[in-house]
């Protein structure tokens, strides 16, 4: 009976080891004086079991792994904050080091020094055996909860906590139940190679278990900084339209679909002083937030440095030495502006490396609108920049877009296309900009079809439409 006894408190020993690691990771929900009634409560009741487990086969550890594991689960979901999948995790994850330390340190140990040391007369129930097991786990389990508490606890918890995940200690109750079975006891010249198999095999699951949930943390953490770059892009764009309903002189429209990986696509629109209209289409190399920081560093000085009367060219010539001063990640922006004359109708506009735009006539249909390229900004320092003009009518429309349209992938890994985007366009020359777009949009999701999106798709229209007095 004392055999028994010191066996069910030597096992109970991995669940209190077990719950400690788990108290002392998760966030408390009551005070501590609560805390410690449940978990005595639990005790009692986890050696209770294992005491009448035992009683009846000292070589089941159905309650003593399985049970007191479970037991390690259940009294965590009432007494603290976190999800009851973190928890769980926690829960389990600390089962799982309790039982590993077990058979890795204590087990092993006993195992070497018990016959040495003369405590292992008939077999390792021996009472002065036990004693000496008891007395190991004591030794080792203070300092693995030291170590624990100093070097691990914030991290594991970060991370589960990031992920849920799931743990297993059922393979421990599992090979207990196959050696068992074949007669593999403590006292067989087999069970320390058994012993010593069981380590290994539980060390690599938990490194395995471990490197997963951390594999998961980042992949969520990525995610995470992806959704912040865009809603960066986001707020950072004009998105209320009408955007002038006060002017009768334009209509401008614009609309942009991010990627899941983030780009740094951003469209601009606004008015430099009451006759002057300016818009600006660009996109910025690289994805994620730096893209984005990247996007909003572009976007302002661009907007800053357009002032009236000032030529385009030199907006972007200054635009480009700044962006370069900044640049530690070697990006760059494609990007095209234009400023339209709404007395005059002239089309002022400076292209640094972007697509080429597309107008649309009052009489006729939209057509690409050959014009130099230019260098992309953040390129190189000292590149010179030319403005351009064209003159446009009232009823013309001007189009202008990213290369996530042009380069819209379908599943046979076909591009989209300048001819397509024409043709949708011609088709739908009578929208106003506030419908084109959608229907453009349209056009490429059905030929996208279920092909997954890896570039922003930005886009934007304005027509012509009344001319202001001068």
């Amino acid at each position: 009976m004392v055999s028994i006894a010191l066996w069910s408190f030597a096992v109970f020993m991995a669940s209190v080891f077990a719950g400690l690691l788990t108290g002392i990771t998760l966030t408390p929900k009551y005070k501590g004086t609560i805390r410690a009634i449940f978990w005595t409560i639990g005790a009692i009741l986890g050696y209770s079991m294992a005491f009448v487990s035992y009683s009846v086969n000292l070589y089941n550890d159905a309650v003593g792994i399985l049970g007191l594991s479970a037991l390690v689960c259940i009294v965590p979901q009432f007494l603290y904050k976190d999800s009851w999948s973190t928890k769980l995790t926690i829960s389990l994850m600390a089962c799982l080091i309790a039982n590993v330390s077990t058979f890795m340190f204590c087990g092993t140990t006993d195992t070497l020094l018990g016959p040495a040391l003369g405590l292992i007369k008939e077999s390792p129930y021996d009472t002065p055996n036990l004693i000496f097991f008891i007395g190991i786990k004591l030794f080792v389990y203070a300092i693995l909860s030291v170590l624990y508490a100093r070097f691990l606890k914030k991290t594991i918890h970060r991370t589960i906590e990031a992920v849920g995940g799931k743990m297993m200690v059922v393979g421990f109750y599992f090979i207990n139940l196959v050696s068992n079975g074949v007669g593999i006891y403590p006292d067989n010249p087999w069970f320390f190679l058994l012993y010593i198999t069981v380590c290994l095999i539980f060390v690599v699951e938990f490194w395995m278990i471990f490197y997963s949930i951390n594999q998961s943390a980042k992949t969520i953490k990525t995610a995470a900084e992806l959704n912040v770059a865009t809603n960066i892009q986001k707020s950072m764009l004009p998105c209320i339209f009408p955007a002038f309903p006060e002017r009768e002189e334009f209509d401008v429209f614009a609309l942009m679909e991010p990627a899941r990986e983030v780009g740094g696509d951003f469209y601009d629109f606004f008015m430099v002083d009451e006759r002057h209209l300016a818009i600006v289409a660009a996109d910025v190399s690289g994805k994620g937030v730096p893209a984005a920081l990247f996007m909003v560093i572009g976007k302002t000085l661009i907007k800053d440095h357009t002032q009236p009367g000032r030529d385009l060219g030199e907006v972007f010539t200054e635009v480009n030495d700044l962006l370069c001063e900044s640049n530690s990640e070697g990006m760059f922006i494609t990007a095209f502006e234009g400023v339209l004359d709404l007395v005059t109708g002239e089309f002022r506009f400076v292209n640094a490396g972007h697509e080429i735009p597309f107008i649309c006539k009052k009489s006729g249909g939209f057509e690409p609108y050959k014009i130099r390229a230019g260098f992309v900004l953040a390129g190189m320092e000292g590149i010179q920049y030319k403005c351009g003009s064209m003159q446009l009518e009232v009823g013309d429309k001007f189009f202008q877009y990213t290369d996530g349209v042009t380069e819209a992938t379908n599943k046979d890994n076909e591009l989209y296309g300048m001819e397509r985007l024409e043709k949708v366009l011609c088709a739908n020359t009578e929208l106003p900009p506030s419908e084109l777009l959608p229907a453009v949009k349209a056009d490429i999701d059905a030929f996208v079809g279920g092909a997954e999106q890896f570039d922003d798709i930005t886009m934007l229209c304005f027509e012509y439409r009344k001319q202001m007095q001068g």
